[in-house]
């Protein structure tokens, strides 16, 4: 807990205006469900994702499924319903933050 609480002591947050891809037609009356979030400037792109995702994404029924997160339009993780990876090495805040969240449908 302790190792946790070092991590965030030291990180301001930052304000973080979030979007989605709908996931269904029945998705589409609130799109682009935009919110506006404050979270931890978490440098690490994973633990950035993981903040930013989470009570936000929609449970979608199915196998997968991926989102691949963006900020300020460069692309930082994908994330799967078992892990998050990273596809950079640090976040890249700038003085305005949005973050978009592309939808990818199963493929089989």
């Amino acid at each position: 807990m302790k190792a946790a609480f070092d991590v965030l002591r030291d990180r301001p947050r930052v304000p973080v205006t979030v979007t989605r891809d709908s996931v269904c037609a029945g998705d589409d009356c609130d799109a682009p469900h935009e919110t506006l979030r404050e979270e931890y400037s978490f440098l690490d792109p994973t633990a950035f994702a993981r903040a930013i995702s989470h009570s936000y994404l929609p449970s979608v029924a199915g196998v997968s499924h991926t989102w691949t997160c963006l900020l300020n339009d460069i692309r930082i993780a994908e994330i799967s319903t078992s892990h998050i990876q990273s596809l950079i090495s640090v976040t890249p805040f700038a003085a305005s933050n949005r973050v978009h969240f592309v939808y990818h449908s199963a493929t089989y």
